[in-house]
């Protein structure tokens, strides 16, 4: 297991991550055009493409699922835009803490997810949590409330606020509601 950081301030810029070869890009018809597509890599794995890539044509680059990054951020003035989302032809992602532009990221239509860490802006750091590690990728986010539906079969809309009972007043569990709702208060 390697954890990817930040040649400039020594950031961390991944969870730990395996390295696998780079499979290839999904058939353009497997992929949707107006819903989030899933990422190229499994979570956990990262992946070295020695073509060249984007604007720069900067070769041996780190491809990464979005989600097992860490400690960055968007520079939205330097992001292109194809579809709807991040193309990732040109550097657009930014070291949280040092601010230095180290990343690409992909995320349009017809296009697998990917983020792309520059091996000039990069430093692999080899760390031994294979054995702390449970085989659910999930448990990253275990906190969240619900699983994130597939998209790409159903017409999702995220909801937009997280019931919080313990939040509710406890007058409104009462039988009274109604009389409660409408009462003939003066105005304050």
């Amino acid at each position: 297991m390697e954890t990817l950081r930040c040649a400039g301030c020594g950031n961390a810029l991944s969870i730990p991550v395996r390295l696998v070869a780079l499979p290839a890009q999904p058939h353009w018809s497997v992929l949707d055009h107006h819903h989030v597509n899933p990422p190229l890599l499994e979570p956990c794995t990262y992946a070295i493409d020695e073509a060249a890539y984007g604007d720069d044509q900067v070769a041996g680059t780190f491809v990464l699922s979005p989600g097992d990054v860490r400690g960055t951020r968007i520079i939205h003035d330097l992001v292109r835009t194809g579809c709807w989302s991040p193309v990732g032809w040109n550097r657009c992602v930014a070291c949280e803490d040092c601010g230095a532009l180290i990343a690409s990221r992909t995320d349009d239509c017809r296009v697998a997810q990917e983020t792309r860490l520059y091996p000039s802006t990069v430093v692999r750091e080899t760390c031994d949590d294979e054995a702390e590690r449970t085989t659910d990728p999930f448990t990253l986010i275990a906190d969240w409330d619900n699983k994130a539906p597939d998209a790409r079969q159903y017409d999702w809309t995220p909801a937009l606020i997280r019931p919080r009972p313990e939040l509710t007043a406890t007058r409104w569990r009462t039988r009274r509601v109604k009389e409660d709702l409408y009462r003939d208060d003066p105005p304050a």
